[in-house]
């Protein structure tokens, strides 16, 4: 396990139990206590934990709630987005979902399209889309979160770079104009990252919480995606920085 693959492992700790002790780490991941100090020291730096007397624990801006609250959390504004986002949609298209809440939403809304062949990493939008009218529904499977009840790993990376969906829909923790589309989970974030090259048109699913909201795990740069849908019309500097880049933005009616 390399230093990189070490700090995801590290952080998935973390956001199953909140804190661990240096000594937990170590023994878990089957390292020196030296080298988990160094790995913590890092993820500290980059403001990603918090730093207590033999132990380690996320940050409170981090402690993001599961993905069950997650989904009804703004429900009425996710599934309006969900709405809209299904107009995107198109007979015949191949179709990416990844495993966000306000994806979940987008999956649920989409019934029209004929003949789509829908990729997806989450179990909650295999069960929602698998049998839906003359449909395929492609699983890209790895080692599973229980939290996220998807899979991100490697293996599930791989799987998923075989296809070239027309497009690509991403849910986000957080828009921020100096950094971008940012997430809370490392690894959630590499696997998304991993897609980005790889579809006709990149499409970020985000309620207007999300704007300016504290983001752990940079995931893109603007000028990585194409669309924006979202309840609101962003503002100020956030709004410069999504025209600067050429993102198109489509408000939910």
């Amino acid at each position: 396990m390399n230093t990189a693959e070490r700090l995801i492992e590290v952080m998935n700790i973390l956001r199953q139990q909140q804190s661990s002790s240096v000594s937990e780490l170590a023994s878990r991941l089957n390292v020196t206590m030296e080298t988990i100090r160094r790995d913590i020291r890092h993820l500290e730096k980059n403001g990603n934990v918090v730093k207590m007397h033999g132990s380690v624990r996320l940050p409170d801006a981090l402690l993001e709630p599961s993905y069950k609250k997650r989904i009804n959390m703004h429900a009425q504004v996710k599934q309006q987005i969900g709405r809209q986002a299904a107009g995107l949609v198109q007979d015949g298209m191949t179709v990416f979902i990844d495993c966000g809440s306000t994806s979940f939403w987008l999956a649920r809304a989409l019934h029209q399209p004929k003949g789509l062949q829908i990729v997806t990493n989450s179990l909650d939008i295999t069960s929602e889309v698998l049998g839906r009218n003359d449909w395929r529904c492609v699983f890209v499977g790895g080692q599973m979160d229980t939290d996220y009840r998807a899979a991100l790993d490697q293996e599930a990376i791989s799987q998923a770079r075989r296809f070239a969906p027309d497009l690509l829909f991403l849910s986000i923790s957080a828009l921020d104009a100096q950094r971008g589309c940012l997430d809370l989970n490392l690894q959630e974030a590499d696997f998304k990252r991993s897609l980005l090259k790889l579809a006709r048109k990149t499409v970020i699913l985000a309620d207007s919480s999300k704007f300016n909201k504290a983001g752990a795990v940079h995931m893109a740069d603007f000028a990585d995606i194409d669309l924006l849908v979202s309840d609101q019309a962003p503002e100020g500097e956030l709004a410069v920085a999504l025209e600067t880049a050429g993102v198109e933005v489509l408000i939910a009616e």
